[in-house]
């Protein structure tokens, strides 16, 4: 299996564009594709590394995240995506719009038996286009559950500060229960997204 290192010479315009506690993303040219490089920070982080590269390829087959290019020893690479944190982003007249994007995958996600994890507070883990499509970015906490809460987790931070109804409760609890379409649809008609 390859390492960063391996490949790091052969990387145009390589430049670092993040860093958490587990790994640093670089930007970078890679035999003609513009890439984002995901590389572990030390030996103990390229499991999770390598797991996230293991999901993006299994979700990327329905859109979601950035297309995986290349899974190594210590890193991952997929196409860069050109984008805005959805924080920096979101505003009344863009929100019914990209919320609804943010719960039709976490949806998917949820069907694929997927918990994505912090979809509560999906601000720099979500980048939205130009054209204000959303893309879902770090998945390097995902877990494969038979119990994701991925909208449970969006409904959550899209009613932060409000008190939720009995309704909006019941509904939650049926779809938590019962993670079918009808459910999910059910919790959007309620919070008026189509």
């Amino acid at each position: 299996m390859i390492t960063f290192k391996d490949i790091k010479g052969q990387i145009e315009n390589l430049q670092k564009i993040g860093e958490g506690w587990r790994a640093v993303v670089y930007r970078g040219k890679f035999e003609g594709k513009d890439l984002s490089f995901k590389v572990a920070i030390s030996d103990i982080h390229k499991h999770p590394i390598q797991k996230e590269g293991v999901i993006l390829k299994e979700i990327n087959k329905y859109s979601i995240g950035g297309t995986l290019r290349i899974s190594g020893e210590d890193f991952i690479a997929y196409d860069y995506i050109e984008g805005k944190p959805l924080n920096e982003i979101l505003n009344p007249d863009n929100y019914n719009h990209l919320i609804s994007q943010l719960l039709n995958q976490a949806f998917l996600l949820d069907k694929l038996k997927i918990d994505k994890g912090e979809m509560h507070r999906p601000y720099t883990n979500v980048l939205v286009d130009k054209n204000l499509k959303i893309h879902l970015i770090d998945f390097e906490r995902a877990k494969k559950t038979l119990y994701p809460q991925n909208i449970l987790n969006i409904v959550q931070f899209i009613t932060r500060g409000q008190t939720k109804t009995d309704q909006l409760l019941n509904l939650l609890k049926d779809y938590k229960k019962n993670q079918t379409e009808e459910n999910f649809n059910k919790i959007k008609n309620y919070l008026n997204l189509k």
